[in-house]
């Protein structure tokens, strides 16, 4: 759907530039790959006013972009340039471009450029003090996309996130959509240590305490403390049971699978491990308590120990915190420009805003690139209708940010 306002060589640009970044791979852990990338976006944002310079650390390219006044704070935009997969050639296909890392996320830094050429083709002025940081390992939960959140994120006056929106289908005869990330849950990973009493299941059944028995009681526990529409979820991702031997040394051990090897001795030891999601901090403690406390009914109850420890929590973004007004903003621009965006409260993902020392002191805008489909598969595209709309969302926010106002 073409948008009046949306000139057609702008848009083109956008898309040309989108369809060389995707067709650069740059995986996790390719310094070549994403030196590549993050050159290609750096001459970008140079043609564009900007003075980026690409940095090495710990062997990796991080991009640069803006000299603001950190004084008086600045807009941090933040993205990632990295990919899961390696690059396939870009395609287009209708109204669709097929490319690696399209909306996740290079699609972001598209309409970012896009939207950069649609103020400039209308003579509206962005802030100066807009402040671009491409990290290169977000993909792999990254030391460098923490440490550049925690460094740049706290002296920002805003936080705006490159990641894709999700689309929203029609319902009940209503208009299809997009969306806007306005709150993501938190997170914490946890282990529980079970120790029980290793017996002969056929001589001395009774005498035995399986540990086995406790880690699956306490797991099934755990899942159901999870409640959808705003609730907790608990994961439990791995169980591990057996003889002592066994678990102390599944490395060398796991080939006693598919074998009649000690079936016949009560299991002494197991390991859970698992993560749990969060929406408000609050929520997060309480979970983390419930948690331990269950795992000390269940060693009560089956006459085992339990060693039940939760990792360092990382914390949520309140859809209702200091960004709300700017979110509220953004679902009424895109309805000026015809088009409904609506907002998630609790995106289960981590990403960048969860990295901030205090996500709830800086109003973080998240999910504003474009959406499409197939995210970490061969099938990966982007909406081209959907690419159209984000460059002009994000020129329309550039526009109200800087007190300007792009035309009808």
């Amino acid at each position: 759907m073409p948008l009046p306002i949306l000139p057609d060589p702008v848009f083109a640009r956008a898309l040309a530039f989108l369809t060389d970044l995707t067709a650069i791979s740059s995986p996790s852990g390719d310094p070549a790959g994403l030196e590549r990338a993050a050159g290609l976006l750096a001459e970008a944002l140079r043609a564009r006013g900007f003075a980026p310079e690409v940095r090495e650390e710990s062997g990796l390219p991080l991009l640069v972009a803006g000299q603001p006044a950190a004084a008086d704070g600045y807009l941090l935009l933040l993205g990632h340039l990295d990919t899961v997969l390696p690059a396939t050639p870009p395609q287009l296909a209708g109204d669709r471009l097929l490319a690696t890392g399209g909306i996740d996320m290079k699609g972001g830094f598209a309409a970012l450029v896009g939207a950069l050429d649609l103020l400039a083709h209308h003579g509206v002025e962005p802030a100066a003090d807009l402040l671009v940081v491409a990290v290169p390992d977000e993909e792999v939960g990254g030391e460098l996309s923490r440490r550049a959140t925690a460094r740049w994120g706290p002296a920002a006056r805003a936080v705006w996130v490159l990641e894709p929106g999700e689309p929203v289908p029609a319902k009940n005869g209503g208009t299809a959509g997009e969306t806007l990330v306005a709150g993501r849950r938190g997170m914490f990973d946890w282990r529980a240590t079970v120790r029980g009493r290793a017996a002969h299941s056929g001589s001395y059944y009774w005498e035995g305490r399986s540990a086995l028995d406790a880690a699956a009681r306490l797991a099934v526990a755990a899942q159901g403390l999870s409640r959808q529409g705003g609730g907790p979820t608990i994961n439990c991702g791995r169980l591990v049971a057996g003889d002592a031997s066994f678990v102390e040394e599944l490395a060398t051990a796991h080939g006693q699978l598919g074998t009649d090897r000690q079936l016949n001795v009560v299991p002494d030891r197991a390991l859970l491990e698992g993560e749990a999601r969060f929406l408000t901090t609050h929520q997060g403690v309480k979970l983390a308590g419930r948690l331990a406390a269950l795992a000390g009914e269940i060693a009560c109850l089956t006459e085992t120990a339990i060693d039940f420890r939760s990792g360092p929590a990382i914390p949520p973004v309140d859809p209702n915190g200091p960004q709300r007004t700017w979110c509220e903003r953004a679902v009424a621009l895109a309805a000026r420009r015809g088009w409904r965006l609506d907002l998630e409260e609790e995106r289960g993902g981590i990403s960048f805003p969860n990295f901030l020392p205090d996500p709830g002191r800086v109003p973080v805008l998240d999910g504003l690139g474009p959406t499409g489909g197939g995210m970490h598969t061969r099938e990966e595209f982007v909406d081209l209708t959907s690419l159209r709309r984000r460059i002009v969302l994000l020129a329309d926010m550039l526009a109200a940010d800087a007190k300007a106002q792009l035309p009808d």
